[in-house]
């Protein structure tokens, strides 16, 4: 019989436990598509609050301030107090400021209340994708990583599917955009409850008999022995601390996953915040730019089945640096045309952003999130983690606040350049630093 972890094999508890974890996925990308579309509504967002170009960015950046601050903390809470515990509560905040977001009545209010929805989600990121790892077969965990993350593109078409019939309510539209979000997280802290803490974890902390029975119930659920399941989970012993992250053993893995995973979300959340107001800026109307938004995930799926497809056998190093590097490529010929173009055709805003959503999605869209998980031992596992999605988050931050002052005091050529600069610098650090880390063993 072989191991748990050293089959090929993805049992239904592997399968729940991937949708389970997911599903902050699914909220990050049905939340911030929310502000995308709103803003967009002829009666939105900027309509109600009428913002400058910096109060309009920073309601924009205001769930990734919140991811910033929640990922750090809680993800090295994860690694001191467990996984459990945060996994099926992380989310019942987030649900609490996105309900009351929709009531707010100025933009400070509205910043503040995403701020505090951004930080349950944010916690969510090295919780989830900690438990994702430690729970799945090793020749199979990098697929089900990018299936994990892979769940954000889901939540962001569910939402702007559910957007098309808000539109006609008129004034309210928008406040019920942000309602319908706080229901999802109160259905997901349910079905979370029926996971157990990692036994990777419990190990760890030598909680012995916590650690037999989880891995009972793993092992019943799997059909293998518990003590096969358990001789299999060997983990080095050490601290969970932020200074190890930047020791002499950890520097580079630590400036490449965080480097990386900033220069992806500089140019992911800049030019994806405002494709819906980019497209009726080419004469498209509301609808219309959310029904070409919605096309515009075409592209995202063919990226996707390419690196589910590729993970496992060509490995995570060279998606990643074919992804940045293409990526690159497309967002520079895309403003050279609109440099050298008094206007931007529809077509062309389409086809640009289109291909860039092909390269992001063969790579660095789904191995910037895999790599920490990856790459650290289980007692730094959810502090790095949380660490790159903190660092990515700022980059992120970046993009939204800088993409219409860019757009609005200089031009959208601008704003492209920058962020084909971006996607190079993450280039250059994965060729540098990234380690391969296809079919190697947790420790």
């Amino acid at each position: 019989m072989h191991g748990y972890y050293e089959t090929e094999h993805i049992t239904k508890f592997v399968w729940l436990v991937t949708l389970f974890s997911s599903m902050g996925m699914f909220m990050d990308g049905y939340v911030l598509t929310i502000f995308s579309a709103a803003t967009a509504l002829p009666t939105g967002l900027k309509y109600v609050f009428e913002p400058t170009s910096l109060e309009w960015g920073l309601m924009g950046a205001a769930p990734l301030i919140g991811m910033l601050l929640g990922a750090a903390t809680f993800g090295n809470i994860a690694d001191r107090i467990g996984r459990r515990k945060m996994y099926i509560y992380d989310l019942s905040a987030t649900a609490l400021f996105l309900l009351l977001t929709a009531f707010s009545t100025n933009w400070l209010e509205f910043f503040l209340l995403q701020l505090g929805a951004g930080i349950g989600i944010g916690a969510d990121y090295p919780i989830s994708s900690s438990i994702q790892a430690e729970f799945s077969p090793t020749k199979r965990r990098g697929m089900l990583l990018v299936l994990n993350i892979f769940m954000w593109t889901i939540g962001s078409i569910v939402f702007l599917l559910v957007s098309i019939p808000l539109y006609f309510v008129g004034n309210v539209a928008w406040k019920l955009m942000y309602g319908t979000a706080a229901i999802i997280p109160l259905i997901v802290v349910a079905a979370r409850n029926t996971i157990p803490e990692s036994p990777w974890w419990l190990k760890l902390k030598e909680k012995k008999k916590e650690f037999e029975k989880s891995v009972s119930i793993i092992a019943t659920s799997v059909g293998v022995l518990p003590s096969r399941l358990a001789e299999s989970i060997k983990l080095e012993k050490g601290k969970s601390s932020f200074r190890e992250l930047f020791s002499k053993r950890f520097l580079k893995l630590t400036l490449f996953s965080s480097l990386a995973w900033f220069a992806y979300d500089v140019a992911s959340y800049g030019v994806w915040t405002f494709t819906p107001s980019i497209f009726i800026s080419t004469g498209s109307s509301y609808v219309g730019s959310i029904i070409a938004d919605l096309l515009e995930e075409v592209p995202v799926f063919i990226g996707f089945a390419l690196c589910v497809t590729l993970v496992e056998r060509v490995g995570r190093k060279p998606l990643e640096e074919y992804g940045f590097l293409l990526a690159g490529i497309s967002l520079l010929t895309f403003a050279a045309y609109a440099h050298f173009t008094k206007e931007t055709p529809f077509a062309i805003a389409f086809i640009g952003f289109a291909l860039m959503h092909v390269f992001h999605n063969l790579g660095p869209t789904n191995l910037t999130y895999t790599y920490p998980a990856e790459a650290y031992p289980t007692r730094l596992r959810a502090t790095a983690h949380g660490f790159a999605t903190s660092f990515s988050r700022i980059g992120g931050i970046l993009g939204i606040v800088a993409f219409p002052v860019l757009l609005n005091s200089l031009s959208l050529s601008a704003a492209l350049v920058m962020f084909a600069a971006f996607e190079f610098l993450g280039f250059a650090v994965t060729v540098l630093w990234a380690p391969e880390t296809k079919k190697k063993a947790l420790f």
